[in-house]
């Protein structure tokens, strides 16, 4: 692949309103990668829900040796963020930094695999945005699992991200009696229960979001309840997000936000929304201290190790236990209007990944 390559098949990407949810346009996007490649490569196409994934293999496996996992849908932005500019060595737009910039990797990537033989697939999900519970997911419960996962979804400045916190969304459910305002005693106030148990969870892992830190964090992401000032609201609900490390679990979560519903004797419904587990690699594993040892070679500078926050679609797999390369070349402003990637970085990153895959 050239450096022409990558700006014409990014260009044409990024162009794309690839929306999470938005079918059409993302099966759009998966179309223009077949076309781009090459012959003899096992390609499936996975529908379920409002989600598509694609896995094209140069051998048909449910555990190939590499997996390299991206993600096609972007968030949502102005018209004008989806024509993408060239400045300063920067490819500029939605997306291009998170993930497309990989796509045109992959392509070549797989069809070079399938020259030499390595037994590499190229993996494209469309609803990662949005928790891949419809993509990544459901592939991983059907059994895929790969024996090394390529997913260049991490890691600012060149880091290699060797473990990612688990995610735990739940909602809560409060269920009351209307009246009017005035007359409160002739209702009964679903909001309260919600506040007293939020009041209390602050208790438990306010502190934790106060500092960075590898604890358990909390996010009031949504409270909605009632509709009218003057009535006693009658039902209500409130959505919290947790993001926890290897040291804690989703089951410990839930048990600590019923066991305060029990305690403070609320009457509160929950059921858990997007969840998923942490990921962690030994970066003294072979294939990991190989991967990092390229790498630097390559970009002719030391690697760091650190952790990430967020979440992306490695977290379905982590029981599989595959060590996770989560790795990228230099971008940022990810989900912002200036969104940007170094050309000459995702180059130098392609070089890298074709030395460790042993196609050069």
């Amino acid at each position: 692949m050239t450096k022409e390559d990558l700006i014409i098949q990014l260009r044409d990407l990024v162009a794309m309103k690839t929306l999470s949810g938005d079918v059409g346009e993302n099966a759009k996007a998966l179309e223009y990668v077949q076309r781009l490649i090459g012959e003899g490569v096992d390609v499936q196409r996975i529908y379920n829900g409002k989600a598509e994934v694609m896995i094209a293999s140069v051998r048909k496996s449910d555990s190939p040796q590499y997996c390299y996992m991206v993600h096609a849908d972007v968030v949502a932005g102005r018209d004008d963020q989806f024509e993408m500019k060239i400045e300063d060595g920067k490819a500029i737009g939605r997306g291009t930094c998170d993930m497309k910039f990989s796509i045109p990797l992959g392509i070549a990537l797989l069809n070079e695999s399938k020259e030499k033989g390595v037994d590499f697939c190229l993996m494209i999900t469309t609803d990662e945005e949005i928790g891949g519970l419809e993509g990544a997911r459901v592939v991983a419960e059907r059994g895929f699992s790969p024996k090394i996962l390529i997913v260049p979804d991490g890691g600012e400045d060149l880091n290699f991200v060797d473990k990612a916190k688990g995610v735990c969304q739940l909602k809560l459910v409060a269920k009351g009696k209307p009246a009017h305002a005035s007359r409160p005693w002739l209702g009964k106030n679903a909001i309260d229960p919600l506040l007293k148990l939020g009041s209390e969870l602050l208790k438990i892992y306010g502190e934790n979001n106060l500092t960075e830190s590898w604890k358990t964090t909390m996010n009031f992401g949504t409270i909605n309840g009632g509709t009218s000032t003057n009535q006693v609201c009658p039902e209500a609900e409130m959505k919290i997000d947790f993001r926890y490390p290897e040291t804690d679990s989703i089951d410990n979560i839930v048990a600590v936000v019923e066991g305060k519903i029990k305690e403070l004797g609320l009457e509160v419904e929950v059921s858990k929304l997007s969840t998923g587990l942490p990921t962690f690699t030994d970066v003294n594993e072979p294939e990991v201290k190989k991967y990092i040892g390229v790498m630097e070679e390559t970009f002719g500078k030391k690697i760091a190790v650190k952790q990430t926050y967020g979440a992306s679609d490695a977290r379905h797999f982590a029981s599989t236990k595959a060590p996770v390369l989560m790795h990228k070349p230099l971008g940022g402003e990810i989900h912002s209007a200036n969104e940007w990637v170094d050309i000459n970085s995702v180059m130098t990153f392609y070089e890298g990944m074709r030395k460790y895959l042993g196609l050069t």
